[in-house]
């Protein structure tokens, strides 16, 4: 069994996972089994909760990370490229294809947010559980 995310709200940030087998999976609907997100990718769909062009998310992602992760425009246009094609962006509602065209995340795209922030509450939680006894 594998688990598909459902009931994904950003605004709420509600999480629900059920059981399902493959067979079970609509079509169209993402299978979150497996997926580890790029630091840069995760911190781009974090940004796009509300619609941002480019610079927005390169200045977003900078102050997300604290000044650590710094998206350079080729990695972040190709990451934006990328992450159309997968459905997980879209142009934001009422751009026109203006010069400064502004990027919104979908559900699809909550979803493997939300699927990377339970990977990594995994390996945290496995982390600390197996090193419990070594100095800090």
């Amino acid at each position: 069994m594998q688990k598909l995310l459902t009931n994904v709200s950003a605004g709420d940030i509600i999480i629900s996972s059920t059981d399902i087998t493959a067979k079970d999976i609509p079509e169209g609907d993402i299978l979150m089994e497996n997926i580890a997100l790029t630091e840069a990718v995760f911190y781009i769909l974090l940004s796009l909760n509300e619609p941002l062009h480019g610079y927005g998310i390169m200045q977003n992602a900078e102050k997300l990370s604290n000044g650590r992760v710094k998206l350079a425009a080729g990695t972040l246009y190709g990451a934006i490229n990328t992450l159309l094609e997968k459905g997980w962006i879209t142009s934001a509602p009422g751009d026109s294809g203006d010069r400064k065209k502004e990027y919104v995340i979908t559900e699809n795209g909550k979803k493997a947010v939300f699927a990377e922030i339970e990977r990594l509450k995994e390996l945290v939680l496995n982390g600390e559980k197996l090193t419990g006894g070594w100095n800090k």
